[in-house]
């Protein structure tokens, strides 16, 4: 029985660690990155990157080729050991062994070779940008989150509050102080703060839920965040300078980084296409050898009898006569490749004279396309000017709203206060005192809103300036 006791006490244990799991920012961003079908996308787009590399590199070196033939020939046939006719099944083979490796072609490899670093330094920088902007979603969700929860406990004190108000009430309605009617704004006031409970709770899950289809965890995972502590005091978005900020972006942001390369890319491509003008210098060599089943070699000789019409008494007679013949017999496999082993060594210079027009367009081609990636970098470039103007805009007018926010949150605090307190000496009505609850909970809702919207305004400068995404 204690066994049993022990064990159901470790599995609830463990049940409760796994209901408590804490997640920071960082922990979610780092599992993002990890499970991200995205972040698998440009990793895949790099191995692509590195293996065209590696296959460029590659043809500096000699290539080596073989090749077997077997074959069976029939009717009249030529030997292909000994190049004569013969009138029967013939079955032959021939092996070869060839190498060759490219001299000069105009610097046409290098330059692949260099254009194939380049754009695995594009696909990097790709990478790293899927990366930031996967990391800047997660902390967009995880503030949402944040503000979520504050939303849920504002609702909860609030409707605290209203039932306080209204077990307040109905005690003083109960002892004759208050008329009846004095209560139905308070029951209607319990009413909206389990109603705006609910809401809160609603958009707290689906905050929850965005954030775990983000990470890719299972929807029944239970997952807490942890509450970082956030200065708002750190950052003057009113001191900002565009072309600041614009000028470290330039030197940070990956899409910058990544069109550069491009660009560097498409200027190679020019020199790969103008290579073609050029002639190309190879060497190639071979090693070959064949058998047939037709061939014979010299194995000594023989003595055979032929016989020989002669007259003897001029009589028709035959005489056997021994004669000396050589002695043929199969030639061996191995022997055969032996004897057949030739080897050739060759310079192959081509010189291109005309094609089509294929070489000139190829050219005419690597020019527009070093225009479009010119074209399409300074839109690249104008857009994030763009997109840093609006965010430095963003971010001071977050500011002067979570400002604004605070001053109305303490003023509408204040008249609540205010009015309680006339209230419970019976110089203010009911109805005043739930008006002057709602405006303080209006405008605290705001101030949380605000505040959190402010944060992230702020969190998009860091990112154009190559900051680390955190608070």
């Amino acid at each position: 029985m204690a066994k049993i006791l022990t064990i159901s006490f470790l599995l609830f244990f463990s049940a409760s660690l796994q209901a408590q799991d804490s997640w920071s920012l960082e922990r979610c961003i780092n599992h993002a990155l990890e499970q991200s079908i995205a972040i698998e996308q440009s990793n895949l787009t790099l191995a692509s990157s590195k293996i065209q590399l590696k296959q460029s590199k590659a043809a500096r070196y000699p290539n080596l080729n073989g090749g077997v033939g077997l074959f069976e020939q029939f009717g009249r046939t030529i030997d292909p050991t000994t190049n004569s006719f013969a009138n029967k099944k013939i079955g032959s083979s021939n092996f070869n062994l060839s190498s060759g490796v490219v001299l000069f072609n105009a610097g046409r490899i290098n330059n692949t070779i260099r254009q194939a670093q380049i754009n695995l330094e594009s696909a990097t920088w790709d990478a790293k940008g899927v990366a930031n902007d996967l990391a800047l979603n997660v902390a967009l969700v995880y503030l949402q989150i944040l503000f979520a929860e504050d939303q849920v406990d504002n609702a909860k004190g609030k409707l605290d509050i209203s039932k306080a108000q209204l077990n307040r009430t109905t005690a003083l309605i109960q002892s004759g102080s208050l008329a009846k009617n004095e209560g139905l704004n308070f029951e209607a006031q319990v009413a909206t703060s389990e109603q705006s409970l609910i809401m809160a709770e609603n958009t707290l899950s689906t905050a929850y839920l965005q954030l775990k289809q983000i990470l890719r965890l299972d929807t029944e995972d239970q997952i807490k965040i942890e509450r970082p502590a956030v200065n708002l005091e750190e950052s003057n978005p009113d001191l900002f300078s565009t072309e600041e900020i614009y000028q470290k972006a330039l030197l940070t942001q990956p899409t910058i980084k990544a069109s550069e390369e491009r660009l560097k890319s498409s200027k190679v491509g020019k020199k790969i296409a103008t290579s073609q003008l050029y002639p190309s210098l190879s060497l190639s060599g071979s090693l070959s050898s064949n058998y047939s089943t037709l061939s014979r070699k010299l194995d000594g000789t023989k003595i055979i009898s032929t016989t020989q019409p002669v007259k003897i008494n001029n009589v028709p007679a035959s005489l056997e006569v021994p004669q000396l013949v050589p002695n043929f017999i199969d030639n061996p496999f191995g022997n055969q490749l032996t004897e057949n082993f030739g080897q050739s060594i060759g310079l192959r210079l081509n010189i291109p004279i005309y094609q089509n027009g294929r070489t000139s367009a190829s050219i005419q081609q690597s020019e527009i396309n070093i225009l479009q990636t010119k074209l399409a970098n300074e839109q690249i470039k104008q857009k994030l000017k763009s997109d840093i103007q609006k965010a430095i805009t963003d971010a001071q007018s977050a500011k002067r709203q979570y400002a604004a926010a605070e001053k109305s949150a303490k003023a509408t605090q204040a008249v609540f206060e205010n009015t309680k307190k006339k209230f419970e000496i019976g110089a203010a009505s009911s109805f005043e005192l739930t008006t002057a609850k709602t405006n303080a909970d209006v405008a605290q809702s705001q101030l949380t809103s605000s505040k959190y919207n402010y944060l992230f305004k702020l969190k998009i400068i860091d990112y154009y300036l190559g900051k680390p995404i955190k608070f």
